[in-house]
């Protein structure tokens, strides 16, 4: 006869809560040792399973957010074709490939800097740096110093 063991023995069945029955076991993400829950040689720790997924829902609720921003900004404009192509030049998407400010201004009967100034505006608000298709602030703000004109006093 085979050896028969009472089911109320088993240590699923059991009412003891021993830290052994949950031992995390896992490879090591920097070092790839079979580790608890934190390695002993390098100390970083071992991600929990659903970690990843709950990082694709993060990233993909950002993406949502930025583009939900994005169409937020284009709506509330007066000239939303003008505030795309403006958005384009800002993020130096490669639609503004071969557009400069200047044929933008042109299209769309402003001035360069209402341009470049929308495009800094659009930059500041979303966080990200000039594009190649942009000058910097510092050189903007020169531009802007050496553009003033002398305002004439009406007696």
């Amino acid at each position: 006869m085979g050896v028969s063991a009472d089911v109320a023995d088993m240590a699923i069945a059991s009412t003891v809560d021993h830290p052994a029955d949950h031992i995390l076991v896992g490879r090591c993400p920097k070092c790839d040792r079979a580790v608890d829950a934190t390695c002993g040689i390098c100390h970083s720790f071992l991600e929990a399973p659903g970690a990843s997924v709950r990082g694709e829902i993060e990233r993909m609720l950002g993406l949502m957010l930025v583009q939900r921003r994005v169409l937020q900004l284009i709506r509330s404009a007066r000239n939303s074709k003008f505030m795309l192509e403006c958005y384009f030049i800002a993020a130096g998407d490669s639609f503004a490939d071969g557009i400069s400010m200047k044929d933008l201004a042109r299209n769309f009967s402003v001035r360069t800097a209402t341009v470049s100034k929308q495009c800094h505006l659009i930059c500041a608000l979303f966080g990200i740096p000039p594009s190649r298709y942009m000058r910097d602030e510092k050189t903007c703000a020169k531009f802007r110093l050496s553009n003033r004109r002398p305002h004439k006093l009406h007696p």
